[in-house]
C-alpha cells in the first residue's frame, strides 16, 4: 500500500519550490505520536471549497407543522 502512495507521486505549489506527497498515509500509531501530513503550511490547499448558497426563492412558501396531513404509518 505505501508503495501505491509512493508511485502516485508529488505535489509542487506554483510558486513554491518544495514538493509533497500527493497521497499520504499514517497509521494510527503516527497520528498519536504527533506526526502530521505534508503540505504546504502557508496555503490551505487540503479541501475545495463549497460552493455559495443559493437564496431562497422569491414565491417560495416555507413549511410548518399545520400543513402536513398526517395519512397514517402507511
Amino acid at each position: 500500500m505505501l508503495k501505491e502512495a509512493a508511485e502516485v507521486g508529488f505535489y509542487q505549489p506554483p510558486g513554491l519550490t518544495n514538493k509533497y506527497p500527493r497521497l499520504q498515509i499514517l497509521s494510527i500509531a503516527e497520528l498519536l505520536a504527533g506526526k502530521q501530513i505534508e503540505y504546504p503550511r502557508m496555503l490551505d490547499v487540503t479541501y475545495k471549497k463549497a460552493p455559495k448558497a443559493r437564496k431562497a426563492a422569491e414565491g417560495q412558501i416555507p413549511l410548518t407543522g399545520a400543513e402536513v396531513e398526517d395519512e397514517g404509518p402507511f
